[in-house]
């Protein structure tokens, strides 16, 4: 059994990860925004100095969606980057060599060639909606690879594919696209099946990821830690297109509205597909179906409304 402190526990990966971390016998240290604030440096060092800690899971972030990424850029990185910063330093500082950081996709270069491998990491601009939260991303990501190189740490950052499921941010402002559009197809069943509005043509494709799936992987890791290179992709090899998302949405909800397409609308890149080598090598693959996943966010979507 370790004691293993889960930074961003209220999280939706958080909320996933806890349970099946203590289910697995380990002791979990899950600390909310009030217990200790990760962007204080001096809060950050005295939480970690008070308890013994074995491994720390990275889940903290300030995220937002396509829709008011451009309006927050700035706080998205400094947030991000105040964070990772904080709690690498603060491990250093009390000599916890063990850090899984959850870091994102959106690191990648726009242009990277598809799919998207480790090597393309730092060969390029990133993303101009989302520039602010990828760049904080691989700011934390290389802090933790330069702190291995320094003090001999074993940090290690992945990189998930977007990620969906129950706990997520489902606000139709906020909220990623899979989710917002999720909600807001719901409504549109409500009103009788009012039409929905694609953002783009819908030819634009993702590699969605279960957020149970992910823990459960994060738990594999700390059994495998030192298998884990020092970054890697993690991710279900399924690719998904706007489009085609929105028929699994309209199925399982049972819509039967017209959908129409805004090309004005921002799209994003259109492709982001991952690399998963190294998650092969280990020996891991995402257990729910795409659409079984789907189904289960969104009951749990209609949980929250009713």
């Amino acid at each position: 059994m370790a004691t293993v402190l889960v930074t961003g526990a209220s999280g939706m990966l958080g909320q996933h990860l806890v349970p099946m971390l203590e289910k697995r016998g380990h002791l979990v240290l899950a600390p909310s925004r009030e217990e200790v604030d990760l962007t204080d440096a001096e809060a950050t060092s005295a939480f970690i100095a008070s308890n013994t800690i074995d491994s720390v899971i990275h889940c903290a972030a300030y995220v937002a969606g396509i829709a008011s990424s451009t309006t927050t850029k700035h706080h998205s990185f400094d947030a991000n980057v105040s964070m990772g910063m904080n709690l690498i330093r603060s491990c250093l500082e009390h000599g916890i060599t063990n850090v899984l950081n959850v870091g994102s996709a959106t690191v990648y270069p726009n242009d990277a060639p598809q799919p998207l491998s480790e090597t393309s990491l730092g060969q390029g601009a990133f993303e101009g909606p989302i520039e602010g939260y990828a760049l904080s991303k691989y700011v934390v990501y290389r802090a933790c690879a330069m702190a291995n190189e320094q003090h001999n740490t074993s940090f290690k950052t992945i990189l998930p594919c977007n990620l969906f499921g129950p706990y997520d941010n489902f606000s139709l402002e906020t909220g990623h696209m899979l989710p917002a559009i999720l909600h807001r197809m719901h409504q549109a069943k409500e009103l009788g099946n009012a039409p929905i509005t694609i953002w783009g043509d819908g030819s634009a494709r993702r590699e969605f990821l279960f957020a149970s799936d992910l823990a459960d992987f994060i738990c594999f890791s700390l059994d495998n830690f030192e298998s884990l290179p020092e970054v890697m992709n993690v991710g279900s090899g399924v690719e998904v297109s706007v489009n085609e998302m929105h028929q699994h949405m309209a199925n399982i909800i049972g819509y039967t509205g017209e959908l129409r397409h805004d090309l004005e609308k921002p799209v994003g890149r259109l492709r982001r597909s991952l690399d998963l080598n190294h998650q092969k090598k280990l020996g891991w693959s995402p257990k729910t179906p795409f659409e079984e996943a789907l189904a289960i966010t969104y009951e749990y979507l209609r949980g929250t409304l009713e």
